[in-house]
């Protein structure tokens, strides 16, 4: 996560984002995240190399708004090398069918407001906007603590 988050979100944060990092990928919150019974974490492998990591949740909904039966696409983070190699879109598949193969009716997710282009993937991928509010983390600057609820009717 230090090369695929940092690559892709250090200029958002005061510090490049080690305090995120720390905060998310600290041994201790990892065994917590991985010992709940809702969480499913993955590392991304292609072509035999670790290109990320996809973590969703279920059942789960925002405390933002009210989505039910659903799951949260909580991570998914891929290496550059990998962007529009279809990486990214297979595992959108696989994470509806887990939905799917659940009874879950929604798939929701957070996107940075100021990131474009992870916003467009979502919407091609039948993800909409349901809701906008502010992250109120301290060292992340204040003009891109924007994030955008996203959902998608399994």
């Amino acid at each position: 996560m230090e090369r695929v988050y940092k690559n892709a979100y250090e200029d958002f944060w005061i510090d490049g984002g080690d305090w995120y990092l720390e905060l998310c990928y600290n041994p201790e919150n990892v065994k917590k995240e991985l010992s709940r019974e809702r969480s499913h974490y993955f590392f991304v492998e292609h072509e035999s190399r670790t290109v990320g990591i996809l973590k969703y949740d279920f059942p789960f909904s925002p405390r933002e708004i009210e989505i039910p039966n659903a799951m949260k696409l909580h991570r998914l983070y891929l290496d550059a090398s990998v962007h529009g190699k279809g990486v990214a879109k297979e595992l959108m598949a696989y994470v509806e069918q887990v939905a799917k193969a659940n009874g879950l009716d929604n798939i929701w997710l957070e996107a940075m407001v100021e990131k474009p282009q992870a916003k467009r993937f979502y919407e091609n991928m039948g993800f909409t906007k349901v809701f906008t509010y502010q992250l109120d983390f301290e060292r992340l600057h204040p003009e891109v603590r924007g994030i955008q609820i996203m959902s998608k009717k399994t």
